[in-house]
């Protein structure tokens, strides 16, 4: 890392850490926390802030090697860790808030069992345990490089299960990420994007540390994810020096709860699974895949060779020789005491998935050895009784074919050589060799990882097809629903109208007559009855009396009165024919048999009718009189008309009924003898008074 780059990393991060630290200690002002209903994102911005805050110092005293720097180093890359780890869990549980529109308590966490019951998610207690799980792994690290290590120069460097670390702290985040979209439909749209955005940041903070590395993209996106919450949050929720209230819940969305059935809710279980577990293993195989395409940059080893091999020992990861020519050597010219010669050495690289990229290699000689100019594959140094050989770097003379060529790919090898002369009897094959090389892993050219790459391909290929596959069918099940309850909500609107239009046609035809009108509406409806009892009754002097009104007092006296009159029909089972002006025509008895008790119930009715008039005065600065005509015997009853059709009745029962009303006095109900012979038992009539009908000449009638 440039220092350019190390001091921009450094500031930046104080910057955001920072603010984190102002906008937590400002949610926090003011607040027992206990009460706050922003507690949860108070944590996410603190340790944010410390997160943030740590990194920081971790650039700063990168390569100090000092005690100070040795402790602060190794704290600060811990802490970072920690934090990142507890900024995933607090995250998810701020996710949870919102779903359940209140502010929960951490204890649930040692509770899942009932808080599932309770409606709280179940991925909150897979996050926290993968969250538990990286902070412990972590420490562990600490006392076995796991993860990472610290060189000799206090220098932070990445381990093998690096990408493992990365896998564990990005898995509670996909799984956030789940939450967030099997609970979208309970959140309004700004919520779901804030939160999205969130999660967001980090991810991409991910990939870019898997293919730049120098840089804390994943820490800078956090930092800007916490501030973004925030300023987010002063639309979402309601900031006390705002609204003045004492919030004591997140303020999150009102959303009805639909009843499910069993087998519903086992299916949306398990596509939240499956989607949990396909998001989740998405994530892994991203990560290994640009790990396998970018490789895993190894640790750096040293081999110490005590007898140097003469050729390659492949059970050995690395192996190097270093031989003296047989056949190329001589006598030193301008030295007898010693020996020129070519010295060969071949590094081979015997690993099936690694590339050795950078590589150095020292040997001992005697004093009075020296090199010829122009060695090859390498860059060669005497010092201290040594041969030092190290690979050809960018800038060095001896680099005449590309730095890249004197990397070693896998099962390959590398010959290098010079041209030295040393004492007669200097034998290299008796000396110790001390080779120093740095490699990356490519997972790709290993035949193990692509079959285990290949399985978890093949498995999330299935886990997304069961997720779309049981998505599709949780949504056939919901438009289901709503089918059927457009259907039900139609039947009901259908059932009432047929309600409506039943009660309308009984208003207007008897009960047996609208049956069979419904059943046959194209038919001629028309009946004998042999004996029906008819009642005619008019008001007393109405044309006088309407004169005197105006139109509509005319039309409200007359409601009022054949309301009351209607009521009592309903009541007593007397069948209302019709209206005509202020006559009202009712009929009982409208059967086949004979022997019905049509004339007494029209009697009794009529009797009530007296009493509606009685009642009617009392309230009404119009005081009337009714006449009544009753009379009984055989006549014909049918619909007439299509379109407006009415139930009529016709005969000279209903001729000599309107007769009897139009000849009897007020307040009088006036019959024929036929029907006070079918009720004299059961009412006492007057002495019988003859009148002349027309078309039947003198009758018998009688006064009730």
């Amino acid at each position: 890392m440039s220092d350019f780059i190390r001091i921009i990393s450094i500031s930046a991060l104080c910057f955001l850490s920072f603010f984190c630290f102002q906008v937590g200690v400002f949610l926090w002002s003011g607040h027992k926390l206990k009460q706050n209903g922003r507690r949860t994102l108070i944590f996410i911005e603190l340790f944010t802030g410390f997160m943030l805050l740590f990194d920081a110092l971790a650039y700063i005293f990168r390569g100090n090697s000092s005690n100070l720097g040795w402790y602060m180093v190794r704290l600060s890359n811990l802490f970072v860790y920690i934090c990142n780890f507890s900024i995933s869990f607090f995250f998810c549980f701020y996710v949870c808030e919102f779903i359940k529109q209140s502010r929960l308590s951490l204890s649930l966490i040692f509770h899942p069992k009932s808080a599932v019951k309770n409606g709280i998610p179940l991925q909150l207690f897979i996050v926290f345990f993968f969250c538990l799980a990286g902070i412990c792994l972590i420490v562990i690290s600490q006392f076995t490089n796991l993860f990472y290590y610290f060189d000799e120069n206090n220098f932070y460097h990445r381990n093998t299960l690096f990408p493992f670390a990365v896998v564990l702290g990005l898995l509670p985040g996909l799984i956030t990420l789940t939450v967030l979209l099997q609970n979208r439909k309970k959140m309004p749209l700004n919520a779901f994007v804030s939160l999205i955005f969130y999660f967001a940041l980090p991810l991409v903070g991910v990939i870019l540390i898997l293919l730049s590395y120098g840089f804390s993209w994943i820490n800078m996106a956090l930092g800007l994810g916490a501030l973004h919450l925030f300023y987010s949050s002063i639309k979402l929720m309601e900031i006390e020096f705002y609204s003045g209230d004492r919030a004591q819940s997140i303020i999150s969305p009102v959303y009805k709860n639909e009843t499910t059935s069993i087998q519903t809710k086992k299916r949306v279980a398990r596509s939240h699974f499956w989607q949990t577990f396909s998001i989740s293993l998405g994530g892994i195989l991203l990560v290994l895949l640009i790990v396998s395409i970018k490789g895993i940059s190894l640790p750096e080893k040293t081999l110490t060779i005590e007898k140097p091999y003469t050729e390659n020992d492949a059970s050995k990861a690395v192996c190097v020789t270093f031989i003296r020519n047989a056949e190329k050597h001589w006598i030193d010219e301008g030295d007898e005491n010693r020996t020129g010669a070519q010295f060969d050495g071949v590094i081979f690289n015997n690993m099936s998935s690694t590339i050795i990229t950078d590589w150095s290699f020292s040997i001992y000689i005697p004093d009075g050895c020296s090199i010829d100019p122009g060695p090859w594959n390498g860059s060669f140094s005497l010092s201290k009784n040594q041969l030092n050989v190290i690979k050809p770097h960018a800038g060095d003379q001896e680099n005449i074919h590309g730095e890249d060529f004197y990397t070693i790919t896998p099962l390959k090898t590398l010959g290098f050589g010079c041209i030295m002369y040393t004492p007669h009897d200097y034998q290299p094959l008796s000396q110790k060799i001390t080779f120093t090389y740095s490699s990356i892993l490519k997972p790709l050219t290993n035949t193990f990882f692509n079959i285990f790459l290949s399985i978890l391909a093949i498995i999330f290929i299935i886990s997304t097809t069961i997720m779309l596959f049981e998505g599709k069918l949780i949504r056939v099940e919901e438009e289901n629903k709503k089918l059927e309850s457009t259907v039900k909500e139609r039947t009901k609107e259908l059932e009432a109208e047929k309600n409506r239009s039943e009660r309308l046609l009984l208003n207007i035809l008897p009960k047996e007559i609208a049956k069979e009108l419904t059943a046959n509406p194209d038919s001629t409806i028309a009946k004998e009855y042999p004996n029906v009892t008819v009642l005619f009754t008019d008001i007393v002097g109405f044309t006088r009396i309407s004169g005197e009104m105006t139109a509509e007092e005319v039309v409200t006296m007359l409601n009022k009165m054949f309301t009351m009159f209607d009521e009592r029909a309903q009541r007593e089972g007397i069948e209302k024919i019709k209206t005509i002006g202020d006559a009202y025509m009712a009929a009982a008895g409208l059967t086949l048999e004979r022997a019905n008790d049509g004339a007494a119930k029209m009697i009794r009715f009529a009797r009530g009718l007296l009493q509606d008039v009685s009642a009617f005065n009392e309230t009404s600065n119009i005081k009337l009189q009714i006449r009544l005509g009753i009379n009984s015997g055989a006549l014909v009853a049918g619909v007439i008309g299509k379109t407006k059709f009415i139930y009529d009745i016709w005969g000279d029962t209903v001729n000599v009924a309107s007769r009897m009303e139009s000849t009897g006095l007020p307040m009088k109900i006036h019959v024929t003898e036929t029907t006070k012979i079918q009720t004299a038992d059961l009412f006492q009539y007057s002495e019988n008074t003859e009148i002349d009908v027309k078309g039947k000449g003198m009758m018998k009638t009688y006064f009730l």
